[in-house]
């Protein structure tokens, strides 16, 4: 409702501005104030319980001042059905609002300061997929017949928890920019804070029965400091150069209920520090033919303390850095076709095992991920602009992959086993994306997009028995990578055209298909080298379409009706699940088929 762009970057980044990231940013932005009066507002109802209601009013004095307020509130009913207790289940409230100022006194100096709150709520629903290996299906199976052996489409949204969960969230967000601009370059400074507080309660066997119930409390406090030159340096030759600090710290404190009634806590305090230089310069080699050279070198300090069962207190630390270069090389054929390729390097921190429940794993940091991707591509339009076309093949292998895995724990531990994150595996991934965007008549334009993907493992060490060596049946790497679809394709329509002199219809739809993909990590029962099948995400086809009725009310106002529907063929499934440890399996669904209607105006 209040965006300014999306904008989508594949791949690492960090040589432009922000942290440092290994698989890509996509980057939003909110409406700037317009230093003018204006205000626009919504209103949404629709199946489920839903009630949205957004608002954004401007002020200024049209020159050198502007307000920007806003406020959002979205709430449903959820779209689970509690048999257990008789009532829906899945609902959530989400409400966020605040203010930016911007302030320009001088035609070469810009402020923007910004205050928000974000408050989130509801229950956490989850479906019960347990099985009959699973020990609370061979232990009380008979007690629970109809809660074990269930389908994974319709049966996801019957649920039996015992009692609903809570999500409690709170955050309020601080955050100033400064540009001051002299000749061609532009110092920019971004000043962030967040600080957030969070308790959830959640019935995770999924069950009627009380069988493993957690209470999670944790707070979050985040602050970040940025500074940037960016602008031309001389004739054929800009660039960027930055500053950037980051600095955070969590205390989580967890609650867990076991079948016995016996309760365990334990609790983390988790601190990172870090500090990155980069840069990112462009040389113009010629009128066609452009050369992007950047890099980063990033250090991060992380130190917790971890409260574990039995009394234990234990502490860590241990620090980072990378240097992570970028290049990329352009060339325009002409002025509708450009190719290119590109290579960077990425780089992922090392970190702790912050919910580990023994020495070994609270006393053991996994050492940061690294990624050398490659891309080659061509960006064109044609019909006078009407068309554009873009294709770009991608190749990356990861070393030093960190994963979640499942292991025995030492002898005399609380637990069996336990999960933790290693540097398990090495990973390649390759694939093709393209796009395709054509105005076929005054009003009329078509969209498609297709991807290819091909993720596969060349390692995954699993220490089953933390002797240090690969025995037999320790080897994962035919484990399929979480969330990589083979294929995902998309094709949408949109449609205007005048009705009167100051109507206006808009017709839009959207198909969206995407074949299957794994959610989970955790191996199948009796076969170590395969991802459990209940973790599939089913291959899915989505139908939305929406229709808006736009009413020019003249003097920059307007009004429009929309009534819209998303997953029309009410495709049904498994969104994620988790098998936990042999004990119980559970997984959301996705959202059903969804209808609504919008009233809006902006003036």
């Amino acid at each position: 409702f209040d965006f300014e762009q999306v904008e989508v970057l594949r791949g690492p980044q960090g040589t432009l501005f922000g942290r440092n990231t290994i698989g890509g940013v996509i980057n939003v932005r909110r409406s700037r104030p317009t230093k003018d009066f204006g205000v626009k507002a919504e209103a949404t109802l629709g199946n489920y319980g839903r009630e949205e209601f957004n608002a954004v009013l401007n002020v200024g004095d049209g020159d050198t001042f502007g307000l920007k307020v806003w406020g959002f509130d979205r709430s449903t009913d959820g779209y689970y059905d509690n048999v257990t207790l008789g009532t829906d289940a899945g609902a959530n409230n989400n409400t966020n609002f605040g203010a930016t100022l911007l302030l320009e006194p001088t035609p070469d100096l810009e402020i923007l300061i910004t205050a928000e709150k974000t408050k989130l709520g509801g229950d956490p629903p989850v479906s019960s997929i347990s099985d009959g290996t699973d020990l609370i299906c061979i232990l009380l199976g008979a007690v629970i017949p109809e809660q074990c052996n269930r389908n994974l489409e319709d049966d996801l949204y019957t649920v039996f928890s015992n009692f609903l969960g809570d999500i409690d969230y709170t955050e309020d967000a601080f955050s100033g920019e400064i540009n001051y601009s002299f000749g061609d370059l532009t110092l920019t400074s971004v000043t962030a804070f967040r600080d957030s507080d969070e308790r959830q309660t959640q019935d995770f066997d999924a069950t009627s029965i009380p069988f493993f119930q957690t209470d999670r409390s944790q707070q979050y406090q985040q602050f970040s400091q940025e500074l940037r030159l960016a602008g031309e340096v001389s004739e054929g030759i800009s660039g960027v150069i930055g500053l950037y600090y980051f600095d955070n710290e969590y205390q989580l404190d967890s609650t867990t209920v076991l079948p016995s009634g016996a309760s365990s806590s334990n609790g983390t305090d988790h601190n990172t520090e870090s500090l990155a230089f980069f840069g990112d310069f462009d040389f113009e080699l010629s009128d066609r033919l452009r050369l992007s050279v950047g890099a980063r070198y990033s250090k991060d300090e992380k130190a917790y303390r971890r409260f574990v069962l039995n009394g234990i207190d234990l502490s860590n630390e241990d620090s980072w850095k990378e240097f992570t270069p970028r290049v990329s090389l352009d060339y325009r054929f002409n002025d509708d076709v450009m190719g290119y390729a590109s290579y960077a390097r990425g780089y992922r921190s090392g970190g702790f095992n912050g919910r580990g429940i023994t020495t070994t794993s609270v006393q053991t940091s996994f050492a940061p991920e690294t990624v050398d991707s490659f891309e080659v591509g061509a960006k064109t339009s044609f019909l006078d602009g009407a068309g554009i076309f873009n294709v770009a093949a991608f190749y990356s292998e990861y070393k030093d992959k960190q994963e979640e895995v499942v292991q025995a724990t030492p002898p005399g531990s609380p637990n069996p086993q336990e999960t933790v994150t290693k540097n398990a595996a090495g990973a390649t991934i390759k694939g093709l994306e393209a796009d395709l965007r054509m105005e076929l008549a005054e009003g009329f334009t078509l969209s498609s997009s297709l991807g290819l993907l091909d993720a596969d493992y060349d390692s995954f060490f699993v220490d089953l028995n933390l002797n240090g060596t690969q025995d037999a049946g320790e080897d994962a790497s035919t484990r399929t990578m979480r969330r990589t679809p083979d294929v995902t394709f998309s094709v949408a329509a949109d449609y205007r055209t005048p009705l009167t002199n100051s109507t206006e219809l808009a017709l839009n739809a959207r198909l969206a298909n995407s074949s299957s993909y794994q959610t989970t990590i955790v191996p199948a029962p009796g076969n170590f080298g395969a991802n459990d099948p209940r973790g599939i995400h089913p291959s899915t086809t989505d139908v939305s379409a929406a229709a808006t009725v736009n009413f020019d009310l003249g003097e920059s106002s307007r009004a429009y009706l929309r009534v819209f529907g998303r997953n029309l063929l009410n495709e049904k499934g498994v969104s994620s699940a988790l098998p936990v440890a042999g004990l119980f399996t559970f997984a959301g669904a996705i959202a059903p088929r969804q209808y609504g209607v919008t009233l809006g105006f902006e003036y």
